[in-house]
């Protein structure tokens, strides 16, 4: 088994299979056959962050099989109390709120955790960190809990919500709006950030906002480090997509030969990297990765370089869906948003024959840190 992995589930299986990117097969783990019912919310130094059939959250390494229970769902730092009700509902009682709201337990699990990440490998560093973005009204939240603590520790930062997150020697770095990067050091015990990266907004990322306008694509932002530097990836989103790549309007999926509109999902169509120059306070555009390859989507945000691993691609980018507003809102589509995306040409292009356009539960990448 050699990594680079992606963790998918095929149409009609009940088993999670695995593709290599370096050995171009495919094949299946009986680990993972107990977590068809779960949710994965991370990636993350070999091990995934997983939400149980009733969304509390544990750590699970493929390889040992070996499992650590993490912090239960009622002690996130914006919930009160939670109860489970009949028919497999939850009732949840938030802080700062008058009324309790109920929730589904597919929906629950889709709305706990947006990503968690570890800061080290649980089996070989007992004083790893797992970190978490967690829903609060539509926005993601800092949470972190550590081997042995009974609850999950809210973070307090100057963002209103984070768009990602990653570690790099022991420092959690969240990407904010600007986009600024927030950073905290895992190795003191406040809750405070310990600093702000405050960066204009690069223009041509500005002119970038003409070309995909809002109302047929959306963005996602990644932070990625390698080596000593930390990229900013840029992911457009083609809103709906038709068969022959152009983007279309809702409006245009109807048509007046068919009742049924066109079905047309959502599609990654480019991707723009930039490169944190901490002295200038920039971020400037890099046109090539050289002879790296980074790996962007649901997992922790990682880098590799191909010469260690044969058969990634040089200044390549590896993603999968991680589009979670819209990934259940059609019977045909929904974890399907995986390619490769290529610097030097700008072209994207399968890494996997598949003609697989629905995955529940979505595709994962597992790559070493």
């Amino acid at each position: 088994m050699k990594f680079p992995l992606l963790i998918f589930s095929k149409e009609g299986e009940s088993c999670i299979s695995f593709f290599s990117l370096t050995e171009k097969s495919v094949f299946q783990l009986d680990v993972l056959q107990s977590l068809k019912d779960c949710r994965c919310v991370g990636s993350s130094h070999g091990w995934l962050v997983i939400l149980n059939e009733k969304s509390d959250p544990f750590l699970v390494d493929i390889v040992s099989e070996t499992r650590f229970q993490l912090p239960g769902k009622e002690t996130f730092p914006h919930i009160q109390a939670i109860r489970e009700i009949e028919n497999e509902e939850f009732e949840i009682k938030y802080k700062r709120e008058k009324d309790s709201f109920c929730y589904s337990l597919k929906t629950l699990q889709e709305w706990l955790m947006v990503k968690a990440i570890l800061s080290g490998i649980p089996s070989c560093n007992t004083k790893y960190t797992v970190i978490t973005m967690y829903n609060l009204h539509c926005k993601s939240k800092l949470a972190l809990c550590r081997p042995g603590d009974n609850g999950w520790t809210g973070l307090l930062g100057e963002h209103e919500s984070y768009d990602d997150i990653i570690c790099h020697e022991n420092l959690l770095c969240a990407l904010g709006y600007g986009p600024s990067v927030e950073i905290w050091d895992l190795n003191e015990s406040t809750q405070k950030s310990k600093m702000i990266i405050q960066v204009p907004c690069p223009r041509n990322l500005i002119e970038a906002r003409k070309f995909y306008p809002r109302d047929l694509y959306t963005s996602k932002w990644y932070l990625v480090s390698s080596c000593q530097d930390l990229f900013l990836v840029m992911r457009y989103i083609g809103e709906f997509v038709r068969y022959d790549g152009e983007v279309i309007y809702e409006g245009d999926t109807l048509t007046d030969y068919t009742s049924q509109p066109l079905v047309c999902p959502y599609k990654t169509v480019g991707l723009n990297v930039y490169k944190l120059d901490c002295k200038q306070k920039k971020w400037l555009q890099v046109e090539t990765l050289n002879d790296v390859a980074l790996f962007i989507g649901g997992n922790h945000s990682a880098s590799v370089l191909v010469k260690e691993y044969p058969g990634c691609k040089a200044s390549a980018i590896y993603f999968t869906d991680d589009y979670w507003d819209r990934m259940d809102e059609d019977i045909y589509y929904g974890g399907h948003d995986m390619g490769v995306f290529l610097m030097k040409d700008g072209s994207i292009e399968p890494f996997f024959d598949c003609d697989q356009e629905r995955f529940e539960p979505p595709p994962f990448w597992m790559v070493p840190n």
